[in-house]
């Protein structure tokens, strides 16, 4: 988009610097069908949060590793196979981690690259990945059958769970560990319940088990996986998912542990966005009166907005489209306006 190419330069002359995600959602195994919804979910996640999502589906992006260096977080996600990268990029792609790069892995992120003690075909092509993340999912079975719902419970205080009930009771493809790999550095946040396998028996790979984990890495990366993501509505219609992804790549971006409010502007937001006439900002009444302002692509402040009350509307009639910047004291939220 036209935008993805000048936004960068309104973070620079505001004094902001943007951060770039990559979202990576190559496969040479079982294709989810997720690409197109998990790339939109973190457009929207990204316009909320302050940074650039890119999109790449075949891997061009390890190629080259200065290419590679412009991003902070690289999501993998559903990727699956171990056919998805060379071994150049697979290099790279360690040296870009062994320099703090940070990981956030979906669903069958774990189906990818399977660690070489997984059980099943496939494995011990990379185990730098799946020791990175965390896990490969066993094989044979490896999931429940269907997505059932089923109570996931908050373990300890993380960001990324911050926001979500406990318990939450979600439908899932819950994934298996027991026959796969498990690696002990793990910390977990969410646990399943036990669970009914598809022989319609409780197996012991049903026990109650991880599905959202973080590890920090001596480097300073730090890598985020869950195992929740199999079906495309996750995407498009769970908003407790979207929270708990949001919220994770916030903790990988930015490192916040703390619970509590922890995006770049925690007491305001702005829609429909991309806008075309009118912009709505909901806030917080503490911030009823006081001023926020719209920058342009150059950082200047092109409209100045008081607030008013917990929703002020905003006349955009005479701005051009393009790219700008909410202002406020906490941060900034980019605006795009397109007629």
């Amino acid at each position: 988009m036209w935008w993805a190419r000048i936004l960068p330069a309104v973070f620079v002359a505001s004094g902001m610097q943007a951060q770039h995600v990559l979202h990576f959602t190559a496969t040479s195994g079982f294709d989810h069908g997720t690409r197109g919804v998990s790339f939109g979910m973190f457009q929207s996640i990204c316009a909320d949060i302050g940074c650039m999502v890119h999109d790449d589906g075949t891997g061009s992006t390890f190629t080259d590793p200065d290419e590679l260096a412009l991003y902070e977080v690289v999501i993998f996600s559903n990727t699956s196979g171990d056919n998805i990268l060379d071994a150049v990029q697979r290099a790279n792609f360690e040296a870009w981690v062994n320099a703090g790069g940070h990981v956030l892995g979906i669903h069958a992120a774990s189906d990818t690259y399977r660690h070489s003690t997984a059980n099943g075909a496939n494995t011990g092509t990379w185990d730098f990945y799946a020791e990175l993340i965390g896990a490969s999912v066993q094989q044979g079975p490896n999931h429940v059958d269907g997505t059932p719902p089923y109570a996931l419970s908050h373990i300890g205080m993380h960001a990324s769970t911050a926001n979500l009930p406990d318990p939450w009771v979600k439908h899932e493809e819950y994934y298996y560990w027991e026959g796969g790999f498990f690696a002990p550095g793990n910390q977990v946040v969410l646990e399943v319940e036990a669970t009914i396998g598809p022989n319609g028996q409780v197996n012991s790979y049903d026990a109650p088990r991880p599905v959202s984990w973080y590890r920090v890495l001596p480097t300073g990366t730090r890598v985020f996986y869950t195992a929740l993501g199999h079906a495309t509505s996750d995407y498009t219609d769970d908003a407790l998912f979207r929270q708990h992804i949001g919220d994770a790549l916030l903790w990988s971006l930015n490192g916040t542990t703390g619970i509590g409010s922890h995006s770049p502007v925690p007491t305001i937001r702005a829609y429909p966005n991309p806008a075309a006439d009118r912009l709505i900002i909901e806030h917080g009444s503490a911030m009823a009166g006081s001023t926020v302002h719209i920058l342009n692509a150059v950082g200047a402040p092109v409209l100045q907005v008081p607030l008013t009350h917990e929703r002020t509307t905003v006349d955009l009639r005479g701005l051009g489209p393009g790219p700008y910047l909410l202002s406020t004291a906490d941060g900034v939220l980019p605006v795009w306006i397109v007629r």
